[in-house]
């Protein structure tokens, strides 16, 4: 089986991928060196694992779009704690340059508004962070993922909290259908008509089936201004195809509903 990570190694997709490979078997890794890549990649992988939700960073929106605009399916789930240190080869008040991945920079704000005089240089990939770092000058430092530190001075957990986790999901071309006894459901409403009200009847369907959602996204549709669609989650049972079936048929006239993922909810 081949499966599709976002590249290059050492980075938190391929400890996400390290897990699901203890589950399955048989399985060749190929690494991307960015998102669009990864999910273009899924037309000639089995499957592809790619961050989905991160604590503090909220949803990828560029996952979301690929997964309302594809056919592209949620089979799992996996969550993968998420802390970084820093890694310098002068003490704190000599740092001059600081190597940062841009979802890190962002994951790690508080603990950068510290610092005074001190340049940021963005990077692709936490593992360039710290391959520029190696390379870099004496007031060079790094924010890496605390399971790459191994460097003269490491200032530890500068993540703005200790819960941080990103939540990764496998993506295949086919929607499985799991029955265990608690399944996260995951699926976009596509009005087919915008009018006031159109978001409370939405979720007036959702409360009349006794549904309680866990999440809502909005998405802009990306023809008109104004007209967007709506992804959402939530928490069911071996009995969510009769819930399904009755979404359905309560919203055929006025919203066309896509099922995205129905899978086992990961215990965290």
């Amino acid at each position: 089986m081949k499966i599709g990570i976002l590249g290059p190694r050492g980075t938190f997709s391929e400890v996400a991928y390290n897990k699901y490979q203890n589950e399955s078997d048989d399985v060749v890794p190929y690494y991307f060196q960015s998102l669009e890549e990864t999910t273009e990649s899924l037309k000639n992988m089995d499957k592809i694992i790619v961050p989905l939700e991160n604590t503090l960073e909220g949803y990828v929106q560029q996952i979301l779009d690929f997964l309302i605009l594809n056919d592209a399916y949620i089979e799992k789930e996996i969550y993968v704690d998420v802390q970084f240190d820093l890694v310098s080869k002068v003490p704190f008040d000599q740092i001059k340059n600081i190597f940062v991945q841009f979802a890190a920079k962002g994951q790690c704000q508080n603990y950068l508004k510290t610092l005074s005089n001190v340049d940021l240089t963005l990077t692709s990939s936490n593992t360039q962070s710290l391959e520029m770092f190696q390379k870099g000058d004496l007031g060079d430092a790094a924010i890496i993922p605390a399971h790459l530190t191994n460097a003269e001075m490491i200032f530890k957990n500068v993540t703005d909290s200790i819960h941080n986790q990103t939540r990764f999901i496998v993506v295949s071309k086919h929607l499985l259908k799991y029955r265990d006894n608690q399944l996260n459901v995951s699926l976009v409403v596509v009005p087919i008509n915008d009018r006031p009200g159109l978001l409370y009847d939405i979720l007036s369907v959702f409360k009349s089936q006794k549904i309680n959602l866990t999440s809502i996204m909005s998405r802009p549709q990306k023809n008109y201004m104004g007209k967007y669609n709506f992804y959402i989650e939530f928490l069911s049972n071996q009995n969510i195809y009769q819930e399904i079936e009755a979404l359905l048929k309560a919203t055929k006239d006025e919203y066309t509903i896509k099922i995205l993922g129905i899978y086992p909810k990961e215990i965290i």
